[in-house]
């Protein structure tokens, strides 16, 4: 029982993230089967079924038994069920141009299934999202939403990813960047190909977004074949709604190749097939089509009579009330995410607060220590002075005394600088509860210009205790970084697990602050190289530091200096290992903008950075120069400006 519960579950998946039309037969029969179940469950599963079956050929009926399975999932307490079919019901009506509604829907499915923390379906939810800001014509918010789809599907292996692919692509046609979507077309393209899942790729979807790409690049052919290939997917899978898509389309492009009889021939088969399921944007498109036909035709009565059928569509989808409740919501959800916002920003504050005083005390504790050191080694150096035998023997000790000497007159300086930023930090965050409390007082009276001002002022000091707070955490990481270095033994190491280790430490430590970045990985590890002889904690801190540049630099413009286009707008990562004779060489190579010529050879050199204030400290690369040297290893870097940059390390196999 438990197993059958589990493979319905996944089909009513599969099937409420598709598009395509279920047959009326299929729909009859699972009417009779709703008739004689009595298990709550089953009549669920049949009632949301029947309610996909109906969404593109009786929108009312698909509310109507979408309503009765969500009455069934709250009354069992089933959250995500529940979150599912608010999604479902709030995408049946987009289809029938009741946007303002269905964004009401998608926005609640979405809060509901980030508090039970159901990633797939708050992952269709965002999907939905997207589709209706796509509607609304804001692609670049749209595509935010579609990447985040994306990156759920892609960590629970789902075959929706692809889907999300497609909308990706689609927004840069609509972008005017047909190279950019013809790139994500042809990945779901060829996945078509390798599976017989209809419901995660629709194919007739895909068929005529790969026909408006090579159309936007004049390739009129391609295009034509595309949009018949998508009119015979869709009447495969009896989607009346892509099939109103393919022939609005394939009319436009015989408008546009002066085939004025073709074009006739498709705007009247989207005008029938889009009427005969209430698709309210495809009648639009298709009566517009066929009045600006009829007018050019010089036929004024018919193109009159689609004229005013394009004028009542229009308003039902896009009328000034419709307008005005559109934009309420959004003004609700802007301020709720606003609020959300403000309550992260408070807490991170009160949490970067704390940790900046725990790295001060801990500077201190550093410095008290060294300080202590310095003292005793001082008295022992004036008795080591007694016999040049002794002092020859304690030369080194001596010159590592002076280091941490130096360290300890830093102290004064050093806490100087991190009690600057605390400083700004407190004011900063007094001044915004003030401004907080004002804008309160000025949104009870209403005055909302007084309101925006305040709102200005309150991001502008949160930005500045964002900065100040960065500044001083890096102060103190990258002091205690110098403070800590060489305190390890030299013990066989794998070098290709401790590269692995640390690429893949980076890369889930910069998702875990900042969940929009993405980049490629690429690994090329020789198996041969066998164990090293190194101090695992350097070597591993001067591979992280590599790697962590490379992230950085990756996702800067201009991305991708290479001749390769699967990697021109993607940031990429390569890292590779090699045995070459008595040598270990270790390779961090990114696609980013390259180094300038004029400071390639300031990299090395201490509290050097190209990044902006409070983002880097410059001791890294100092940090890792002097950790390869001290292995009797080499660090050299390649570069060229528009063309990326690779690291290299060579460490010798025998020490």
């Amino acid at each position: 029982m438990k197993k059958f519960s589990i493979l319905v579950t996944l089909f009513i998946f599969f099937v409420a993230t598709g598009k395509g039309q279920v047959s009326a037969e299929r729909i009859q029969d699972m009417k009779q089967q709703l008739g004689v179940v009595t298990n709550d469950s089953l009549k669920m599963f049949y009632l949301e079924q029947i309610a996909v079956g109906y969404r593109f050929s009786n929108m009312d009926s698909s509310v109507l038994y979408n309503d009765q399975a969500l009455q069934l999932a709250v009354a069992r307490g089933d959250m995500v069920k529940k979150c599912e079919l608010l999604s479902l019901k709030g995408a049946t009506m987009l289809e029938t141009g009741l946007m303002a509604e269905a964004l009401q829907l998608q926005l609640e499915a979405l809060r509901q299934a980030e508090e039970i923390k159901a990633d797939e379906t708050r992952a269709i939810a965002l999907n939905h999202i997207g589709n209706i800001y796509m509607e609304l014509a804001d692609y670049r918010k749209a595509n935010d939403y579609y990447f985040q789809s994306r990156d759920i599907f892609k960590g629970t292996n789902n075959l929706v990813y692809y889907n999300e692919l497609s909308n990706i692509g689609n927004i840069y046609t609509l972008l005017g960047k047909p190279d950019s979507a013809l790139f994500y077309q042809q990945i779901v393209l060829d996945m078509c190909g390798k599976s017989d899942n209809r419901h995660a790729m629709v194919r007739p979807e895909v068929m005529f977004r790969m026909g408006n790409a090579y159309r936007l690049n004049k390739d009129y052919p391609k295009a034509l074949e595309f949009y018949n290939r998508g009119i015979a997917e869709a009447l495969f899978d009896n989607d009346i709604r892509n099939l109103t898509m393919n022939y609005n389309f394939l009319a436009n492009l015989y408008r546009e190749m002066n085939q004025q009889d073709s074009a006739f021939h498709n705007g009247y088969l989207a005008f029938n097939a889009a009427s005969s399921v209430l698709f309210r944007k495809g009648r639009y498109d298709a009566s517009l089509l066929l009045s600006e036909l009829y007018h050019k035709k010089g036929k004024p009565d018919s193109a009159y009579h689609y004229l005013s059928i394009a004028t009542v569509e229009k308003e039902q989808l896009m009328g000034a009330e419709r307008i005005r409740e559109l934009q309420r919501i959004l003004l609700n959800e802007k301020e709720a995410q606003r609020q959300k916002e403000v309550q992260r920003i408070a807490e991170q504050n009160r949490q970067r607060q704390l940790l900046l005083l725990a790295g001060l005390g801990i500077f201190l504790l550093v410095a008290a220590i060294l300080y202590r050191n310095n003292k005793v080694k001082q008295k022992s150096n004036r008795k080591l002075e007694k016999t040049l035998t002794d002092l020859k023997a304690t030369q080194s000790l001596l010159i590592q005394s002076e280091k941490m000497a130096s360290l300890g007159e830093l102290t004064a300086g050093i806490a100087h600088e991190i009690q600057n930023p605390l400083n700004f930090v407190n004011n900063f965050s007094e001044v915004n509860t003030e401004l907080i409390s004002e804008l309160v007082d000025e949104v009870e009276k209403g005055n909302t210009a007084e309101v925006k001002l305040l709102a200005t002022d309150i991001k502008g000091n949160s930005e500045k205790i964002k900065h100040h707070g960065k500044r001083a955490d890096a102060i103190v990481k990258g002091m205690l970084q110098h403070s800590g270095r060489g305190s390890g033994k030299k013990e066989p190491t794998d070098i290709n697990a401790l590269t692995d280790e640390y690429l893949r430490l980076a890369y889930h430590g910069l998702r875990a602050k900042d969940k929009s970045f993405n980049a490629q990985l690429h690994t090329d590890f020789d198996e041969t190289i066998g164990a090293v002889n190194i101090i695992q904690q350097d070597i591993g801190r001067v591979i992280l530091n590599l790697i962590t540049n490379a992230f950085y630099a990756a996702p800067l413009p201009p991305k991708g200096g290479f001749s390769d286009p699967d990697y021109r707008h993607i940031p990429t990562i390569w890292v590779s290992t090699k045995r070459i004779r008595d040598s270990v060489i270790i390779s961090v190579r990114d696609n980013g903008p390259g180094i300038p010529e004029e400071i390639r050879d300031k990299i090395f050199q201490p509290f050097f950075t190209t990044k902006p204030t409070g983002q880097g400290t410059g001791l890294g690369l100092s940090l890792s120069y002097d950790i390869v040297k001290a292995h009797g290893g080499e660090i050299n870097v390649e570069t060229k400006e528009g063309g990326g940059t690779t690291f290299t390390i060579s460490l010798p196999v025998n020490q």
